[in-house]
Parts: C-alpha cells; structure tokens; sequence
C-alpha cells in the first residue's frame, strides 16, 4: 500500500495505533489527544490493518442490548359516552357526504339551465354601484 511519509506520521502514527489497538479509544477520541484529524487517523487504523492481520484490531464497538419489545395491553372496552360521540360523529359525516352531493347536483341543474335557456342565473359577485 502507498504511505505517504510526512512529518505528522512520522510524529504520531505509532501513538495513534497504541491509543487505538491498546487502549481501545476511538478515532473521535484519539483526535481531540492528537492534533490530527478524524479522517486521517481513520485512514491510518484502516491501513494498519489491511498490513497486519495478525493484529487483533476492535473491528466494532460493543453493541448496546436491544430494547425490549413491549406487547401492547389488549383493548379494553370503550365507555359508553365515546361510542356515543363516535355513532355521532359517523352520523355528521354521512350528512356532510350528503349535503355535498346535493350542493354538486344544485350546481349541475343550474348548469344545465344557463345552457339550455341562455340565460344567467347565478349573481354575479361583487358589489352593486
């Protein structure tokens, strides 16, 4: 693998794989020690372990337990005054259904009327001089 050979690496690499391999810090960590970036200490762990194998390197964190499922209470029976209110609200629902038909069926008769006798019907809107 192509290293670069800087300065900084000369400087900090091995203290970076120590931080990283022994004392199990991550990169985020390792990078407010080191004045280093996040990415470039990423980079160097990746590359230290494409080149030693044989290294044990914290290939991911401890995963946190699951949250248990909680299984929901099975529905208790609703009061009387809300399955009152919901029959009323399925009744006022089928009304406005209703009233709206009948406002579209009032707009298609006078339709049907301005175009068979060519006369207007409807108000013109606005105001009156």
């Amino acid at each position: 693998m192509f290293i670069y050979q800087t300065n900084r690496r000369d400087q900090y690499y091995e203290e970076v794989i120590d931080l990283y391999v022994n004392k199990h810090l991550s990169s985020h960590r390792i990078s407010k020690i080191v004045p280093l970036s996040k990415t470039t200490i990423m980079r160097w762990i990746a590359n230290f372990a494409q080149d030693n194998p044989e290294v044990p390197i914290m290939s991911k964190r401890t995963v946190k337990p699951k949250k248990e499922i909680v299984e929901p209470e099975p529905r208790q029976e609703l009061p009387d005054d809300v399955k009152a209110l919901q029959a009323e609200l399925a009744r006022v629902k089928e009304e406005l259904r209703k009233e709206k038909l009948r406002a579209d069926a009032y707009d298609t008769m006078i339709d049907i009327a301005e175009d068979m006798f060519k006369v207007p019907i409807r108000k013109k809107a606005g105001a009156k001089r």
